[in-house]
C-alpha cells in the first residue's frame, strides 16, 4: 500500500519540480519564493542587513540578491535530480526517464562549460551567469551525479564525462585544495572531501596521479571519520563547547541535513569505488555513526529541527527557545529532512537489516508535500528582518525527496 501511494506522489513531486524548479538550461533552482512559484524578484528582501550572503555582495563581481537565491546551491541540486532519474531509470527504464537524465546531464554540463571562462575544469556557482566562487560540495554532488549517469551515456556523452571529472579534480589537486570562498582568499578545504573526487578521477582517466594522491590523503587519516559528526566530537572533547551551549548545558546538534548527506555520500562512493580497501570497516562505521546523530533531528510531521540541543549524559533533546529568548539559534522545523531521508537511504544499502531507517524514510516521504519543500520554517523563532527566511521552496528539498523516493524503491525498502 505504501508503494502504490508513494508512487503516486513521486510522480506529482516531479511534475511540480519540472514545472516551477527548471531554469531554461535544465537546471534547478536553489529557491523559489513560495508566493509566486517562481525565483525571489528584489522585493522579496528586506532591507540591506549584514550577515547575510546574498546581501553583503561577497562573491566576486556583482549580483543581485534575487540571482543568488535563484542559483545559490543549484549544482547540488541539479546533481540530486540527476541521481534520482537514474534510480527512477533502474526502476522503471522508459525512454522518458532516459530523456529526462540526458536533459540533467546537459544542465550539469551548462554549469561546467562556464566555468571554462576561468580554467577548464572549474564548476563555477552561477548566478544567472558565471562567477568565479565555487565550493566543493558542487563539487563532490556533481561529479557524483556524472559517475551514476555513466552506466546510461552514450558514447559521446561518456567520453566528456571522462574528460570532466579528471579535470575537475586536476583544479584543485594543482592548487593544493585551496581556493577563494566567500570573502576569505586563503580558504583551505576540507581534505576529508577530496578522495572521492580523486577515486573518481582515477576510475575515468587511469591516470596513477589521481591514484598517489588519493592513497596519499588516505594515508593521513582524512577519511577516516565523519566530516560533520558533532555529538561525539563534542562529547569526546575534539570539538569545544560554545559559550551558547555552556550556558546551556548541553550541546548544540546544527544543520545535520547537510552534513549527513555529504558524509554519507562520500563513504558510499569510497566503499563502492575501492571496496577492498582496509579502511572500508571505518567507512561504514562513519555511516551508521552520521545516522544515529541524524534520526534525532527527525521530527514527527516529517520535518527537520535544524538546531537541536542535546543532553551530554542523557542524551534528551530540546529545541533552541528562539527569537528573543536567549540570543540563541532560532530551533526551527526545515523541509531538508528529505536529505535526511536520502542519507538514510543510502545508509540503508550498507545496513540492510537495521529496522529504523524505512519507517523513518516512510514518514518523510508520505508527509512532506510540495508546498513543505522548504528551507526554513517558523517565522516567529526569527529575528523579524529575517523571516523571509521561511519564505523559500527548497530545490534540496524537493530534488533529495525524489531521490530518497527512487533509490529506496531501487532498494526495495517501501515493499511489494
Amino acid at each position: 500500500m505504501v508503494q502504490t501511494s508513494l508512487r503516486a506522489k513521486a510522480g506529482l513531486v516531479e511534475e511540480f519540480l519540472v514545472r516551477h524548479f527548471l531554469d531554461h538550461n535544465n537546471v534547478v533552482f536553489t529557491w523559489l519564493d513560495r508566493d509566486t512559484l517562481r525565483p525571489p524578484r528584489e522585493d522579496f528582501f528586506p532591507e540591506y542587513h549584514p550577515g547575510m550572503s546574498w546581501r553583503d555582495g561577497c562573491v566576486d563581481g556583482y549580483y543581485t540578491r534575487s540571482e543568488h537565491a535563484a542559483y545559490e546551491n543549484c549544482g547540488m541540486c541539479t546533481g540530486a535530480y540527476l541521481q534520482s532519474l537514474c534510480y527512477q531509470y533502474r526502476v522503471e527504464p522508459a525512454p522518458a526517464v532516459r530523456e529526462k537524465m540526458a536533459r540533467g546531464y546537459q544542465a550539469l554540463r551548462h554549469i561546467y562549460e562556464m566555468g571554462r571562462a576561468l580554467e577548464e575544469g572549474f564548476f563555477p556557482k552561477i548566478y544567472n551567469r558565471s562567477s568565479r566562487e565555487t565550493s566543493t560540495d558542487q563539487v563532490i554532488y556533481t561529479v557524483l551525479a556524472l559517475d551514476h549517469f555513466y552506466e546510461f551515456a552514450a558514447r559521446g556523452q561518456k567520453n566528456e564525462i571522462d574528460a570532466m571529472i579528471p579535470k575537475m579534480a586536476h583544479f584543485w589537486l594543482k592548487r593544493n585544495y585551496v581556493y577563494p570562498y566567500l570573502g576569505n582568499p586563503d580558504k583551505h578545504w576540507p581534505l576529508t572531501r577530496f578522495p572521492p573526487l580523486l577515486c573518481q578521477a582515477y576510475r575515468h582517466s587511469g591516470d596513477a596521479l589521481f591514484k598517489k594522491e588519493y592513497e596519499r590523503l588516505l594515508g593521513l587519516g582524512v577519511s577516516a571519520e565523519p566530516e560533520f559528526s558533532q555529538i561525539k566530537r563534542k562529547k569526546s572533547g575534539i570539538t569545544p563547547f560554545s559559550k551558547y551551549e555552556t550556558r546551556q548545558g548541553a550541546l548544540l546538534v546544527a544543520a545535520m541535513a547537510d552534513g549527513l548527506t555529504m558524509d554519507v555520500m562520500n563513504f558510499d562512493c569510497l566503499i563502492r569505488c575501492d571496496p577492498g580497501n582496509a579502511l572500508r570497516g571505518k567507512w561504514a562505521q562513519g555511516i551508521a555513526a552520521m545516522w544515529e546523530e541524524a534520526k534525532i533531528t527527525l521530527a514527527p510531521n516529517g520535518k527537520y529541527y535544524v538546531h537541536l540541543l542535546v543532553d551530554p549524559a542523557t542524551g534528551e533533546t530540546r529545541r533552541p527557545a528562539g527569537y528573543g529568548q536567549d540570543d540563541g539559534p532560532p530551533g526551527c522545523e526545515s523541509g531538508w529532512s528529505t536529505m535526511v531521508a536520502r542519507g538514510a537511504v543510502m545508509a540503508a544499502k550498507h545496513f540492510p537489516a537495521r529496522a529504523d531507517i524505512p519507517p523513518a524514510v516512510v514518514n518523510v516521504l508520505e508527509k512532506i508535500d510540495v508546498d513543505g519543500m522548504t528551507y526554513y520554517d517558523n517565522p516567529e523563532r526569527f529575528a523579524p528582518d529575517q523571516r523571509f527566511l521561511t519564505r523559500f521552496l527548497s530545490g534540496d528539498s524537493i530534488a533529495n525527496w525524489l531521490w530518497a523516493y527512487w533509490q529506496g524503491q531501487y532498494q526495495h525498502m517501501f515493499g511489494e
